[in-house]
């Protein structure tokens, strides 16, 4: 049977994400990395791993593990597959999971088993539903029925809908986000897709009380740079720099006094990016990109054994820095690169 265009995207979307980060040639860093962020050694951590407590509290729920495996797919026969294979993974090691944009489903009820299946095989597990910030309160509780999620990430994605050829050019989406998250009945997370977040920005969502931040810092998946590929790499509009890194994320957050429950995503790929982002005021980490091409290029064994070495990781590194928790851990202060000191010089001077 012969896909939609709209389902056509989805594949090129999980297609050119997956080469890009198969794509060992060095990457230019937008803004601060986690490598300008370094830890202090605790000679005398007194404790031992078993005193380690990893799990982390959250929308009324308990997560066994500060990390989760992020959205991207869903919404084709090809991703439908892809979101089954996560689906078992994250439910063989006990992760959260989300699902890519369901607004597909919402057109084409065709698609919705391509979803659907997520929750098939992971009956028990805690999965986000994924919508795009403009879409009514009536489409929020369609696509968290359609997987009985037990949240849903709303994206707001700007950048990416302007690079894309047939993407939006109106964004007034601040009244329709206070509804939703007025009326959802589960709880509401405003995501960005890659371009991260500045200290107004987290000033405006505080006024919308979501239930949580997803700060979708850049240095992750670039959908600028896939869009503009999509595009057949016209530079007449070209974004590929723009946006604010996660670890810039995480710390305007700060800058910004924000009070609400953050989750890092954004060029997440070993535990210690997961504990950095932890250390930096999250309270969950998630990547998308790098379980993807794990995935695709080794296959759901080689990704489950990747996510346990993560979970056996994370409790040495705990040790290691003296913390029994993540309460202790966001005790710690790292030191920071030069430029990365620069860039909150900057934002204090403008706040």
């Amino acid at each position: 049977m012969t896909e939609s265009p709209q389902a056509h995207r989805k594949d090129e979307h999980l297609s050119l994400g997956v080469s890009l980060w198969r794509d060992t040639t060095p990457k230019k860093q937008i803004g601060a990395s986690f490598d300008d962020i370094r830890w202090l050694p605790n000679t005398f951590p007194e404790m031992s791993i078993e005193d380690v407590d990893v799990t982390t509290n959250l929308f009324q729920h308990q997560f066994n593990w500060p990390f989760y495996i992020e959205a991207m797919t869903g919404g084709s026969a090809l991703t439908g597959r892809v979101n089954g294979q996560l689906a078992t993974v994250s439910a063989n090691t006990g992760l959260a999971m989300a699902v890519g944009s369901q607004s597909i489903a919402l057109k084409e009820p065709s698609q919705a088993t391509t979803f659907k299946i997520v929750r098939q095989r992971n009956p028990e597990g805690f999965i986000f539903a994924n919508l795009g910030a403009d879409h009514p309160i009536a489409n929020v509780r369609d696509a968290i029925d359609m997987i009985d999620a037990n949240a849903i990430e709303m994206h707001v994605n700007v950048a990416q809908e302007l690079v894309m050829a047939e993407g939006d050019r109106q964004f007034k989406w601040l009244d329709n986000l206070a509804e939703v998250i007025a009326k959802s009945p589960v709880p509401v997370i405003i995501k960005e897709v890659g371009f991260g977040m500045s200290v107004a920005t987290y000033q405006t969502i505080a006024q919308l009380h979501p239930a949580a931040i997803n700060v979708g810092g850049a240095n992750g998946t670039n959908f600028a740079v896939i869009e503009r590929r999509r595009n057949r790499n016209d530079d007449s509009f070209n974004i590929d720099n723009y946006g604010l890194s996660t670890v810039e994320s995480l710390i305007s957050a700060q800058l910004a006094q924000n009070a609400l429950p953050l989750i890092a995503t954004g060029g997440i790929y070993n535990a210690n990016h997961i504990v950095t982002s932890l250390m930096l005021g999250a309270n969950l980490a998630s990547s998308a990109g790098f379980m993807l091409q794990t995935l695709m290029d080794h296959g759901e064994l080689d990704l489950t054994k990747q996510i346990l070495d993560w979970q056996q990781a994370l409790p040495r590194l705990f040790t290691l820095l003296g913390a029994k928790n993540i309460a202790e851990l966001q005790q710690n202060q790292p030191l920071y690169s030069d430029s990365l000191q620069n860039f909150i010089s900057q934002q204090k001077k403008r706040s």
